[in-house]
């Protein structure tokens, strides 16, 4: 028999002998009873459910935010990229034809594909155009506002061309943006579903977009909206307002960053579309639509008439629910199909509004439409909250039939409640005997073994075998030694894979007159992907030395491997006369063989150092840009160059660069663990407050300059733990 039943059995004897007293008062005391404890447990269930519905709301909050930062890194991925490849003056090659849309037609159509989680809401007369990309034995039975295939290309980037734009006049751009194919798919991996579509829309109205498609309304040009427009006033990541998306026709959020050319001009931007669900679905797991009222509000775009109002940005509806949305699709949501206001004039919604307002979470007991509910909300974006309203009766329905079934019960079983009472009474002792020796005699087993382990004594188990819960408590502890036992041995050999990981590095800079090297890394976990080292005279030629700095994607134990084989394959195959792209060529066709089967791959910043001539001779695998410092002018150079990460394409030229330096500049190159740390309200440390570190220890020593900057990072963390590896190396000409 299971604990559970046991306690129950005590619980049930001695809620016996109340009843037994209660027989003296009546059955009118008695309906009384029942009636008070309905009125206590509607106050619990309510005072429970407002608890639960605020934990919600606080976590739908904390969820999102998390997102929020995942968006806003990701988009300054593509940004950088897209900016990148547009200020480029080269034209690269066309690899492949591209898929290039408008309202004239298609060029260069690939084999689009179904996928469930891209769909579209079916309007009345659907054009010829839009018709194409559905299946045809499909068609016929549409309705209007029933969900329909979308196609895409995960495999092709589309170009869309607004009305009066020729793929002429634009094949320099999608020429330039063609390599973002394989960004967008990296970015696609990481945000595992979160976002619809990936865009960059230009000056000229070219629209590109993953996964491709062909979807966009004939007069559809992104220019003309009012967030496209937001973009040009903006330097950071931006949210809009909640907005039906022109492919799709469901309501997404848009978050938007403005694109600019070398001479900081405006020429577009770069977007993420996330559907409001993806958003929001965690938040509403436990929220049964087809009772409670889902809503999205927002203080904005209030005037005079509507200040004690709050404007209805989307909503799901329980038809909706039931008629349009599969379980796959998660909820749908929709905007209003006219202006929609919300108000209700008590305190508590003025209170509502205040807290939307400041973007607080909370819940709020208030009438809804004259029915008694709990109004739970909780903040997405400035001004604007999720707000889920639920009648009180769902809380409470336990306690009115709880009350019920207290009546029916007490006038059927109040004839036979003596002689139960005198049975039960003089069985309480002999139960409470057997059940506490049924207790205690495991618990106290269980407790000596765990005693012995805790002594270190692998092999103690708790012997004895019961049926219920100890019984499973039992059993579980003996499954557990083991387990611990192999996560000590484990723990052990990765103790002993970071000192020898650690042993790899070099101990000491390099000493070589001319020039001051000072280099330092920092692991984010026990074994990290970060990577550099020095290369001396002796393999590279008199008077110069070789640097490398690398990142490796991900962390952990296959990282630290990918690095310890990277830095083999750069150590046997630097020097002894090679050049620095034979170097790198070779390199990147083993980790790009290593890879082959991880998805692994690894950024790179490769220099050569003359001091006697003051040259360096770099190549840059996707790595951050090096910086070099110029105490006399107080300037910095990028040197970004072009170069694709290692281990993504076996055959892949590189190309060398060469920067000539003078006496007192000082060469930094470093890992994105450094400017991407962050404090603890999400601010990043960032690449000019990394500049400005350099500057203000310009003259310093180079090694006292890398163990300062990592100071600095260690302290804007202020006691958050690192999330990447940080690493870097300072070159002073002397």
């Amino acid at each position: 028999m299971k604990l559970r039943w046991k306690i129950l059995i005590i619980l049930l004897t001695f809620s016996l002998i109340p009843l037994f007293v209660l027989k003296t008062h009546g059955l009118n005391s008695l309906r009384e009873l029942g009636s008070d404890l309905q009125t206590q447990t509607r106050v619990t269930l309510l005072e429970q459910a407002t608890q639960n519905l605020a934990e919600q709301a606080r976590s739908a909050a904390v969820t999102i935010n998390l997102e929020d930062l995942l968006y806003r890194t990701t988009l300054k991925s593509i940004q950088g990229e897209t900016e990148l490849r547009l200020n480029d003056n080269d034209i690269p090659p066309l690899v492949r034809e591209q898929y290039i849309t408008s309202p004239y037609g298609v060029l260069n159509k690939p084999e689009l594909q179904t996928d469930p989680d891209y769909k579209k809401i079916a309007m009345l007369q659907m054009g010829n155009r839009h018709k194409e990309n559905h299946q045809t034995s499909a068609v016929d039975g549409i309705k209007r506002g029933d969900l329909i295939d979308l196609p895409i290309s995960r495999d092709q980037l589309s170009f869309w061309l607004p009305g009066g734009l020729s793929p002429q006049q634009v094949m320099p751009e999608i020429a330039r943006l063609a390599p973002l194919l394989d960004d967008f798919k990296s970015c696609a991996e990481t945000l595992d579903k979160l976002v619809l579509w990936q865009e960059v829309i230009l000056e000229n109205g070219l629209t590109v977009t993953y996964p491709g498609h062909n979807s966009f309304p004939m007069k559809y040009d992104p220019r003309a909206y009012e967030w496209y427009k937001e973009a040009r006033s903006q330097s950071d990541p931006f949210w809009t307002l909640p907005s039906t998306d022109a492919a799709t026709k469901t309501l997404c959020n848009r978050l938007t960053v403005p694109l600019y050319g070398n001479n900081k001009k405006f020429i577009g931007v770069a977007s993420l579309v996330i559907p409001i669900g993806i958003s929001l679905n965690k938040a509403l797991v436990s929220t049964d639509t087809t009772i409670a009222k889902v809503m999205m509000v927002s203080t904005l775009h209030r005037d005079e008439k509507d200040k004690d109002s709050l404007l209805v940005l989307g909503k799901i509806d329980a038809e909706q629910v039931r008629d349009h949305v599969r379980p796959e699709h998660g909820r749908f949501w929709q905007a209003p199909p006219k202006e929609e206001w919300l108000n209700e004039d008590t305190p508590e919604f003025k209170t509502l509004i205040t807290d939307v307002d400041n973007g607080d979470t909370g819940v709020l007991q208030m009438d809804f439409r004259g029915i008694p509910s709990l109004w739970s909300y909780s903040p997405i974006h400035k001004s604007v909250s999720i707000l889920i309203i639920t009648p009180t009766h769902k809380f409470t329905a336990e306690a009115d039939e709880a009350e019920q079934y207290v009546r029916e019960s007490i006038a059927n079983q109040y004839e036979g409640t003596s002689l139960i009472a005198v049975a039960v009474i003089l069985s309480i002792a002999i139960v409470a005997y057997f059940v506490s020796q049924s207790l205690s005699t495991p618990i106290r087993k269980l407790s000596e073994a765990m005693i012995k382990v805790g002594e270190g004594d692998w092999n103690a188990r708790a012997d004895f075998h019961s049926k219920d819960e100890l019984g499973d408590l039992a059993q579980n502890f003996n499954y557990m030694v083991p387990q611990l036992h192999e996560h000590a041995k484990i723990r052990q050999a990765l103790s002993l894979a970071d000192e020898a990981q650690r042993s790899l590095f070099p101990q000491a800079p390099l000493e070589i007159e001319g020039a001051d090297i000072g280099a330092r890394c920092i692991f984010s976990e026990k074994t990290g992907g970060d990577y550099y080292d020095f290369i001396g005279c002796a393999n590279c030629g008199p008077d110069t030395f070789a640097i490398a700095i690398g990142d490796v994607s991900g962390h952990g134990i296959n990282a630290a491997l990918l690095m310890t084989s990277a830095r083999a394959y750069i150590r046997a195959l630097s020097g002894h006369g090679r050049t620095l792209v034979e170097t790198a060529k070779d390199v990147n066709r083993l980790i790009t063989m290593d890879c082959s089967q991880t998805g692994h791959f690894m950024t790179m910043f490769m220099a050569t150092c003359n001091v006697q001539e003051k040259t360096v001779n770099w190549i840059r695998a996707g790595h951050d840009p090096g910086l070099i410092y110029s105490p006399d002018t107080d300037s910095f150079e990028q040197l970004i160059g072009t170069g694709l990460a290692m281990g993504v394409e076996e055959e892949y030229l590189y190309r060398e660069y060469t920067t000539q330096m003078a006496q007192g500049q000082i060469l930094v190159l470093y890992t994105d663990g450094i400017w991407e740390s962050h404090d603890p309200s999400g601010k990043q440390f960032g690449k000019n407050r990394l500049m400005q570190l350099i500057r203000d220890t310009c003259h310093k020593q180079a090694q006292d300059i890398s163990d300062l900057i990592l100071g600095e990072v260690s302290a804007y963390r202020n006691g958050l733990p690192l999330e990447d590896d940080c690493t870097i190396i300072v070159v002073k000409i002397l």
